[in-house]
């Protein structure tokens, strides 16, 4: 079964491809097709309300524009002081303060706004979750299954650790006490993390389907 792994995020990818780990798929990234098609797919828009609602378009538009079973997730940090915020704009968090920006640099700018926003706020107020949600769908564009997955922590005071990407240095998570989510090993996080979860309940219908093949 070839499964795309509808993401441009490195950071992503390489998680996905470590859950995928012993499943019969072929994962295939969007840099693999484009470079077999010769082509560019067209970008979607990420322009819904929800984590589930943004999972799902990517994952059906990528599909139908691939013509293979295609996998997305949608993915953000919910603070309990900012009523849930940044939520499903956690990636452009910054944008509006420091526009064109993307990858690493985007990163650093997410954090240094999360850094100033949480200043001075108290320990017991920096309650936080990861939040993820993984949809996949068929090549036609039907979503066949999806799945949540969450991650409660808190908000640090400084960033901490090399590894990860996103809010990782700045979140501690509740099941590795004393450490931010860039300080976790891969496995750590896979254990720990809200993709991971998610994957780990979508498996089953992976494969489910890959088995019918």
């Amino acid at each position: 079964m070839n499964l795309l792994f509808a993401t441009r995020n490195p950071g992503k990818l390489r998680e996905l491809r470590r859950l995928a780990t012993g499943l019969d798929v072929r994962v295939v990234s969007l840099e693999d097709l484009e470079r077999d098609l010769g082509r560019k797919l067209p970008e979607v828009e990420e322009d819904r309300s929800t984590f589930a609602g943004n999972a799902a378009k990517k994952a059906s538009e990528h599909a139908r524009a691939a013509g293979m079973h295609a996998l997305a997730d949608d993915s953000g940090l919910c603070i309990d002081a900012l009523w849930g915020k940044p939520g499903i704009r956690s990636a452009r968090w910054s944008e509006d303060e420091r526009p064109g920006l993307s990858g690493a640099d985007r990163d650093r700018a997410n954090n240094e706004k999360l850094l100033m926003v949480m200043h001075g706020v108290w320990p017991e107020h920096r309650g936080a979750e990861y939040r993820a949600v993984v949809a996949l769908s068929a090549p036609d564009g039907t979503v066949l299954a999806s799945a949540e997955g969450s991650c409660r922590g808190v908000i640090g005071e400084a960033p901490r650790g090399e590894g990860g990407f996103g809010y990782d240095p700045l979140f501690l998570p509740e099941g590795a006490p004393g450490k931010s989510m860039a300080e976790l090993t891969a496995p750590e996080k896979d254990r720990l993390s809200h993709r991971g979860e998610a994957l780990r309940r979508l498996l089953p219908e992976l494969r489910r389907i890959s088995a019918n093949l």
